[in-house]
């Protein structure tokens, strides 16, 4: 794995380096909506194109899926990419976006890595080896009282249609934690939940590519994982829970109570 970790990392710096040379240069007029409130730019595709081609010269016999372009996915082994994770704050100039990585195997993430490009930070994690920032071990927060807890979050663009569902959830998890924070790149919330920052996350309809990397790091950072249910397939179903024990286990409450689907 670490040879792989040091070509995904290598993978990320380049991608982030195409990503700066276009922020504050291209705006959301210079864009395309894939679907209703989704956008993709030039950056996102010449982002994952530079990472594609160094990850598949790492070798050829491992799969690749990107948000962008697709690919042709190996049952057993397999990179998953989000060239941009946060193309809405890119484009108009909101400095906090990601570019994140991960290795599948078995259809579970083996390696994770995160790069923030403005900042210059790299998260990243091997299963069983704990999680990183900038070569500097980090954990999820420990259990301290809940009204001091700060939790992130992402609104339901894709999905409007549970907007009243969703709005209840938040409700409940305002009134019981001591805030909530929402800046738009799932990657890099699941990073900060990882180091720390935010004590746990939530959020639903997401895409492998959104959680496969930000997942492992939060395990390997000492967090816990789950979907809505409490079950381990959020990564099919784009429905996450993450953070320490005692915020996830209260997240889940507040949301089996009042989640239909």
């Amino acid at each position: 794995m670490e040879p792989a970790l040091k070509v995904a990392i290598h993978a990320a710096i380049k991608g982030g380096e195409v990503l700066t040379s276009y922020f504050e240069r291209i705006h959301v007029d210079d864009s395309l909506e894939k679907s209703k409130n989704d956008f993709v730019s030039e950056a996102d595709i010449k982002s994952e194109g530079t990472i594609k081609d160094i990850l598949l010269s790492f070798d050829k016999d491992i799969g690749f899926l990107g948000e962008e372009g697709g690919g042709e996915l190996k049952e057993e082994l397999y990179w998953v990419v989000d060239p941009l994770d946060g193309t809405k704050n890119f484009l108009h100039g909101f400095p906090f976006f990601s570019i994140s990585i991960a290795l599948i195997k078995n259809e579970n993430p083996v390696l994770g890595v995160i790069y923030e490009p403005l900042r210059k930070d790299i998260f990243y994690a091997i299963s069983g080896k704990g999680a990183f920032l900038n070569n500097e071990q980090i954990h999820v927060t420990k259990p301290y009282p809940l009204r001091h807890a700060l939790i992130a979050t992402g609104f339901p663009f894709k999905r409007k249609n549970k907007l009243d569902t969703y709005l209840e959830v938040f409700k409940q998890v305002f009134l019981k934690f001591s805030g909530i924070r929402r800046a738009g790149s799932a990657a890099l919330d699941l990073a900060y939940t990882a180091k720390g920052t935010f004590s746990g996350f939530f959020e639903f309809g997401l895409s492998i590519w959104d959680i496969a990397a930000g997942s492992l790091i939060v395990k390997e950072a000492g967090g816990t994982v789950a979907d809505f249910r409490g079950k381990n397939t959020y990564l099919s179903s784009g429905n996450i829970v993450a953070g320490e024990q005692e915020v996830v286990d209260v997240l889940l409450k507040i949301i089996d109570s009042t989640w239909t689907d």
